[in-house]
C-alpha cells in the first residue's frame, strides 16, 4: 500500500496529461453558451464557471490549507491539495472528472499522502439549470484506522442559475465501505461581483457519519476569489476562511484555505 501512495500522485498527472492531449479532449467539453451560460471568454464569464461544479471548465487547482487551530488541541497544520477537473464528452453527454490529491505537511497525525478521491459526474441540463450525477471514490492511506482501504458510493448536485449573478445549488457525495458510512452535503452559493470578482460560499463539507450516528463536521465560511490573467493565461486567486462548528476533540476548528488555480476554458 505505501508503495501506491509513492506513485500514485505521478500516475494521476500523467493520466491527465493523456486526457488533455487525447482526441476525445481535443473539443474539450461544450461551451458555456451550450451549457446556457453567458458567452464569452471574459474574467466574468470565467469566474462564473469555476464557482460552479456543474461546469465544463477544465481546472488545475493548487490549495494551501492552513489549519490554524483545532478542537481540543494546541496544534497548528498545513495541508496541501492538488485537484483537477477535467471535462469530456462520452456517448454524447457532459462528464466531469475530478481527482483531489491531499498532502499533509505538518499538523496532528500522521503527515504525508492522505485519501485520494476521484469522482466522475455526468451533467444534464434542465429547464431550472442543471443537474448532475456520478460515482464517486476514495483510497485511504496505508496508516488509516479504517479496515476498508477502498470507498465507493453516489454522488449527486444540481444548480439554479437565479440570474446572471446568481447562482444555488447543493453537492451531495456518499461513500461506503465495511464499517464506513460517510455523506458530505457541499451548499453552492456563488455571487458574481464583476470584473471577474465573486463571492461564494466556498468549499463546505458538511459531514455525517452514518457509523457515529452524528454529524461530525459543520463549517461556516465564505470565499472570495478574482481571476486574472498571466502572460495571456487565465488564473484564479481566492482565499476561503472557515470554522468547523462542530466540537470534536482532534478536529479542524478554523482554517484558510489559499488556492490557485489554473484555468482552461474551451476553445
Amino acid at each position: 500500500m505505501s508503495q501506491i501512495t509513492e506513485v500514485l500522485p505521478r500516475v494521476l498527472f500523467s493520466i491527465s496529461l493523456s486526457f488533455i492531449s487525447s482526441p476525445l479532449f481535443a473539443g474539450q467539453a461544450p461551451s458555456s453558451a451550450a451549457q446556457g451560460q453567458p458567452a464569452g471568454s471574459g474574467t466574468t464569464d470565467l469566474s462564473s464557471q469555476a464557482t460552479d461544479p456543474t461546469a465544463s471548465l477544465m481546472t488545475f487547482n493548487f490549495i494551501g490549507d492552513t489549519r490554524t487551530s483545532f478542537h481540543g488541541l494546541d496544534e497548528k497544520g498545513l495541508e496541501f491539495e492538488f485537484q483537477s477537473i477535467i471535462p469530456y464528452r462520452l456517448w454524447g453527454k457532459s462528464n466531469i472528472l475530478r481527482t483531489i490529491v491531499p498532502y499533509q505537511a505538518t499538523g496532528p497525525g500522521t503527515e504525508g499522502l492522505k485519501s485520494v478521491a476521484v469522482a466522475n459526474l455526468t451533467v444534464l441540463p434542465a429547464s431550472w439549470g442543471r443537474w448532475g450525477v456520478g460515482p464517486v471514490t476514495s483510497l485511504e492511506q496505508s496508516d488509516s484506522d479504517q479496515t476498508s482501504k477502498f470507498l465507493i458510493g453516489p454522488a449527486a448536485g444540481a444548480v439554479v442559475p437565479v440570474s446572471r449573478r446568481l447562482l444555488l445549488g447543493v453537492f451531495n457525495q456518499n461513500l461506503f465501505a465495511t464499517g464506513v458510512g460517510i455523506t458530505q452535503i457541499q451548499p453552492i452559493v456563488a455571487f458574481q461581483l464583476g470584473s471577474g470578482w465573486a463571492l461564494s460560499a466556498g468549499d463546505l463539507q458538511i459531514t455525517y457519519d452514518w457509523e457515529k450516528d452524528e454529524w461530525v463536521q459543520v463549517p461556516v465560511g465564505f470565499q472570495i476569489g478574482v481571476v486574472r490573467p498571466i502572460a495571456g493565461q487565465p488564473f484564479r486567486f481566492s482565499v476561503n476562511p472557515q470554522w468547523n462548528l462542530k466540537d470534536i476533540t482532534g478536529a479542524v476548528e478554523s482554517s484558510v484555505i489559499f488556492t490557485v488555480a489554473l484555468l482552461i476554458p474551451a476553445r
